[in-house]
């Protein structure tokens, strides 16, 4: 005869609702966790990618301060020296107009060509980096890893421009002259700066956050 003060316990098969629940909720946050680990991942690649970005920059730039003053080099626009003048040999009158100071009138015991006496035209950077980023050129390659477009070259990274993420700062600089309080001064390299002679060059990239991250100084 059983006992009238026995307990009896039902016995369940299978999840309630509070262990179903405890479950989805434990694979939702180990879902999180991934997530945000693979975020994480994506952002320091591109971090890397960045200053791997300059790296290259920083070696052709220093490659070509050592081979840009020989003769036929190419990119022709990134070497020393000046612009090629090329005059017509019997340029017409609006064109002697145009040059009217630096008309020379032709000497019969040398030549009956006119001569214009054009001045020399120094190299710019602008050409210069048209070239490394053109479809063909040596720099097209390297893209921008957060908008996978060609690098931009800004005057400076800032932190409170996020879009800068990914571009690069190129400055010059020049040494003051000796007994100086800064030994150095540097600003934006721009466009229309010559690049005739060899040059100091630094190179920084901006980061996820626009902060600068130093790659090299080099001559160029």
């Amino acid at each position: 005869m059983a006992d009238p003060t026995e307990k009896k316990f039902r016995t369940k098969s299978g999840f309630g609702i509070p262990e179903t629940l405890f479950i989805t909720f434990l694979v939702l946050a180990m879902l999180g966790v991934a997530w945000v680990g693979r975020m994480a991942y994506l952002e320091g690649k591109k971090g890397e990618t960045t200053k791997r970005n300059g790296e290259a920059w920083a070696k052709w730039l220093t490659q070509a301060g050592l081979d840009r003053g020989k003769a036929g080099y190419e990119p022709s626009e990134c070497a020393t020296g000046f612009l090629p003048v090329v005059v017509s040999a019997a340029p017409n009158e609006a064109a002697v107009e145009t040059f009217s100071e630096a008309y020379v009138a032709p000497s019969p015991a040398t030549t009956s060509a006119p001569v214009l006496n054009v001045p020399p035209v120094a190299r710019k950077w602008g050409p210069c980096l048209n070239a490394l980023i053109a479809q063909n050129g040596p720099m097209a390659n390297y893209l921008n890893p957060f908008t996978q477009k060609p690098i931009t070259v800004v005057p400076k990274c800032d932190m409170a421009d996020r879009s800068l993420a990914g571009a690069m700062s190129l400055e010059k600089t020049v040494p003051t002259p000796p007994g100086s309080a800064v030994p150095l001064i540097s600003s934006p390299l721009a466009e229309s700066d010559s690049i005739e002679s060899k040059m100091q060059i630094r190179i920084t990239m901006c980061d996820k956050g626009a902060y600068p991250i130093r790659i090299a100084e080099l001559e160029f």
